[in-house]
C-alpha cells in the first residue's frame, strides 16, 4: 500500500511580499486565485466595453469617416494585443508578474480616466451636428481633440497589453504544481480563468453599450474607469498573501541572442565535422563535453551572393 505523499509546510521556489519562504497554509491558493480573477474580469471589460462601440463614438461624436473611424479601433485593439510581448518581456526579466500587473492597471485606468474627461469637457470635442450619421456637412474632431482621444486609447492599450501577459502566468503562481492536490486546482484555475474573460466580455457589449448609446458615453466610460480602479485596489489586498517566483528571463531575449549570434557568425565557413560546431565549456569533473543535440541541415542560413 502507497504511503501518501507528504509536502512541507513552505514551497521551495516560492517567497512571500517579504521575501521569506512561503507558507503553504498562509499564501497561495484559491483566495489568492480569486483576486487575480477579479483584475482580468474588469481588464476584459474595459477594453471591449471601450473598442466594441467606439466606431459609432468616432463617427456620431468626433465626426469621422467610417474607414478611419474603423481604422483607429482596430488599430487601438491590435495594439492591445501586440503590447502583451512588451509586458510579458518586462515581467520576466525586471518587474515580475505582482509589480507588472499593478503599474500597467494604474496605466489602464489613467487612459480610461482621460477618455471619460474628454467626453465630458465641450471643448475635447467637436460641436453637435444635426446630420444623423455626423459626418456629413459637420465640423471633425480638430488635432487636439484627437491628440487627446489618441492618448487616452493608446494608454488603455498599453495597460491592456501589460496586464494580460502577467495575470495568467501570476495566478498560476499562487499554486504549487509539485503538489498532487494544488496541481489539480491549477487546472481549475485556468477554466475559471477563461471563464470570467468570458463574463467580463459579457458585460461589455451588452451593459456597457446599452449604458453608452442610452445613458450616455460619460456614464459607459465612467464605469469602465470604476470597474479598474476596483480591481486595482481588491488586487492589492491581496499582496500579503500572494506566492511570488523567481525572475525566469524571457524567452525573446534568448530568441534574439540566436539570431545575434547567427548573424554575427554569417560570414564563417562551414566545419566538416558536425562535432566541431559545439561552442559549449567541458564538464570540469569529468572532461566531456557537455550534452548536445545533433547538427542537422535544417533550418539553415543561406546567403546568396
Amino acid at each position: 500500500m502507497a504511503l501518501p505523499q507528504t509536502v512541507g509546510k513552505t514551497i521551495p521556489d516560492a517567497w512571500d511580499y517579504k521575501g521569506r519562504p512561503a507558507e503553504r497554509a498562509r499564501s497561495g491558493g484559491w483566495i489568492s486565485a480569486a483576486m487575480i480573477l477579479g483584475v482580468e474580469t474588469v481588464e476584459r471589460l474595459t477594453t471591449l466595453g471601450i473598442g466594441v462601440n467606439m466606431v459609432t463614438y468616432l463617427t456620431s461624436t468626433m465626426h469621422l469617416g467610417n474607414a478611419t473611424s474603423a481604422n483607429t479601433v482596430t488599430n487601438f485593439l491590435g495594439t492591445s494585443f501586440m503590447l502583451c510581448l512588451l509586458g510579458g518581456f518586462i515581467a520576466d526579466s525586471f518587474l515580475g508578474r505582482y509589480m507588472t500587473i499593478a503599474i500597467f492597471a494604474v496605466v489602464q485606468a489613467a487612459g480610461v480616466t482621460i477618455l471619460t474627461i474628454s467626453t465630458i469637457v465641450p471643448s475635447l470635442r467637436p460641436p453637435k451636428c444635426d446630420d444623423p450619421t455626423g459626418v456629413s456637412g459637420c465640423i471633425p474632431a480638430s488635432e487636439l481633440q484627437l491628440t487627446v482621444l489618441f492618448i487616452a486609447l493608446y494608454l488603455t492599450a498599453l495597460g491592456t497589453g501589460g496586464l494580460k501577459s502577467s495575470v495568467s502566468g501570476f495566478g498560476s503562481d499562487q499554486f504549487d504544481d509539485k503538489d498532487p492536490s494544488e496541481r489539480a486546482r491549477m487546472a481549475s484555475f485556468f477554466h475559471w480563468f477563461f471563464f470570467f474573460i468570458s463574463i467580463g466580455a459579457l458585460i461589455a457589449v451588452t451593459v456597457l453599450v446599452y449604458v453608452q448609446d442610452h445613458v450616455g458615453r460619460e456614464w459607459g466610460y465612467g464605469i469602465c474607469v470604476f470597474a479598474i480602479v476596483f480591481g486595482l485596489i481588491v488586487f492589492l489586498s491581496g499582496t500579503r498573501k500572494y506566492r511570488f517566483k523567481k525572475l525566469v528571463g524571457s524567452p525573446l531575449t534568448q530568441i534574439a541572442t540566436v539570431f545575434f549570434a547567427a548573424w554575427k557568425k554569417r560570414s564563417l565557413e562551414l566545419p566538416s565535422e558536425p562535432s566541431m560546431l559545439y561552442a559549449g565549456d567541458d564538464d570540469a569533473e569529468s572532461g566531456k563535453k557537455k550534452q548536445q543535440l545533433p547538427h542537422s541541415k535544417e533550418l539553415r542560413l543561406v546567403l546568396l551572393p
